[in-house]
């Protein structure tokens, strides 16, 4: 038996890891925390920019923006502090920037999740570096919010494949 990855597969995982990341916000907001769910969200948010930027026939401007979300949200793990939080609100609208410049119909998404990444970051900047420790709840709201913008991303792509 021969497995096919296609470019659906790679939207179910990042599908996946949005969905992982939407569970670690629930359970932060609970009062607990699931970092290795987020750490395997990352990693297959990563993978799946690595296998879409290795397609074949794909433009290079393609592969390279692929590898750039990928070299985003690997840095943001090394990297500890407000350049590492940057990177990686960088990677998910690079990529749905990229699936939009390839013809894909995102451009709410891609608004969506712009704007929902720009405000966690101010919030989750003001609160960690701003001395207003007590927006951590709203930043963390915030969190939820953001990967749920994701995961309507992912779902749109992938939908987007089935019915082509």
């Amino acid at each position: 038996m021969k497995l096919k990855f296609t470019r659906k597969t790679w939207y179910f995982l990042l599908l996946a890891s949005a969905a992982a990341s939407m569970l670690n916000g629930f359970a932060v907001l609970s009062g607990t925390s699931f970092s290795l769910i987020e750490q395997i969200a990352f990693a297959a948010a990563g993978i799946a920019a690595l296998f879409l930027a290795a397609e074949k026939g794909s433009a290079s401007w393609e592969k390279r923006n692929f590898t750039g979300v990928f070299v985003l949200l690997m840095v943001s793990y090394m990297v500890n502090g407000w350049a590492g939080y940057l990177c990686s609100a960088l990677a998910w609208p690079l990529l749905l920037s990229t699936e939009y410049k390839r013809g894909m119909a995102v451009q709410r998404q891609l608004q969506l999740v712009g704007a929902a990444e720009a405000l966690h970051l101010f919030f989750l900047l003001i609160a960690k570096y701003g001395g207003m420790a007590a927006l951590g709840f709203w930043t963390n709201l915030l969190w939820v919010l953001l990967a749920c913008a994701r995961g309507w991303a992912a779902l749109s792509l992938y939908k987007m494949q089935e019915d082509a």
